[in-house]
């Protein structure tokens, strides 16, 4: 159950806020991590950064109380199914976008920082921060097809991505939701031709999949980059060839970005009725076996309701 409300003009000014309230009730069926219900809110404000127009500093308050049931990681690794445990944040977040024909941008670039503060004076049962930015930039090789001058016709574009995130301190309970995990599409932070939890700060796992996590699958560091050549053939439709690397650490102090997983394929993307839909066939190149031999092979991603380009 959610509830929110965004005024994008507030009081007829640049201020735009959204508050919102939920209960969510979840079995989850990825990596058997358990039951978990979640209870909370949150607040935020943005408006634009010294006048700029397409650079918006945001200010944000949330408060969640979590209970893990049942049976898998997150009750077998929690005390009292996690009783009581709340996460109270405030964050704060810059973001300049200049993209344009979205969702699959033709032009222009974004770059934003966040950064959330846990606990401590705040309250809460754990107290750590998370800091988290992203940089994509994309440009037009050339148009195909169609009246040159006019917006019609196919668009061949190359796009950069670069995404990274750190939390200090100690997460606690919410492990699961404030640390990173790497590898696959559908949860945490995608690295194509590699299963879902596999990255982990210990190096490959091949044991893990979209139904078993581990512990050890999470790290307090990630970093991520990808480089694309793409076709978008239309608003709804885009073709890509890309090229992903990445990793995870558990330390700062461990942050390496010459020690990456290697990952390329092709991309389908379409937006629909029901959402974004993808399809990813990517090799991984860096993969190993369980007696630690090279073991690179091709994997199919299937993604719902993300756009990753």
């Amino acid at each position: 159950l959610e509830i929110s409300y965004t005024d994008p003009s507030l009081f007829q000014t640049s201020t735009s806020m959204t508050d919102n309230l939920y209960r969510s009730e979840s079995q989850y069926t990825i990596a058997n991590l358990g039951q978990s219900t979640r209870t909370g809110g949150s607040l935020l404000f943005t408006f634009p950064f010294f006048s700029a127009r397409r650079t918006r500093l945001g200010l944000s308050y949330g408060v969640e109380a979590v209970r893990y049931g049942g049976t898998g990681l997150l009750s077998e690794v929690t005390t009292n199914d996690c009783a009581g445990c709340l996460r109270s944040t405030v964050g704060i977040s810059l973001t300049r976008d200049t993209r344009i024909e979205m969702p699959f941008a033709t032009d222009g670039s974004l770059q934003t920082f966040t950064a959330q503060f846990n606990g401590g004076p705040l309250g809460g049962t754990a107290s750590f921060q998370q800091y988290r930015t992203e940089f994509k930039t994309y440009a037009t090789l050339a148009k195909l097809g169609g009246d040159k001058a006019g917006p019609n016709g196919m668009k061949l574009v190359v796009g950069l991505t670069e995404r990274g995130g750190m939390v200090m301190g100690n997460t606690g309970p919410f492990f699961s939701t404030q640390e990173f995990a790497l590898g696959g599409v559908q949860y945490g932070e995608p690295l194509r031709g590699y299963p879902e939890f596999s990255i982990t700060p210990l190096g490959y796992n091949p044991n893990t999949s979209i139904s078993n996590a581990l512990l050890q699958s999470f790290g307090n560091v990630f970093f991520t980059s990808t480089a694309e050549l793409g076709l978008r053939i239309s608003s709804q439709f885009y073709v890509n060839l890309f090229y992903d690397a990445g990793n995870l650490w558990a330390h700062p102090r461990d942050f390496d970005p010459t020690r990456l997983f290697r990952g390329a394929g092709i991309g389908v993307g379409t937006i629909t009725p029901l959402g974004p839909l993808g399809l990813d066939w990517a090799y991984g190149f860096d993969r190993t076996d369980s007696f630690g031999n090279p073991d690179p092979k091709f994997m199919i991603h299937f993604r719902l309701g993300q756009i990753f380009y």
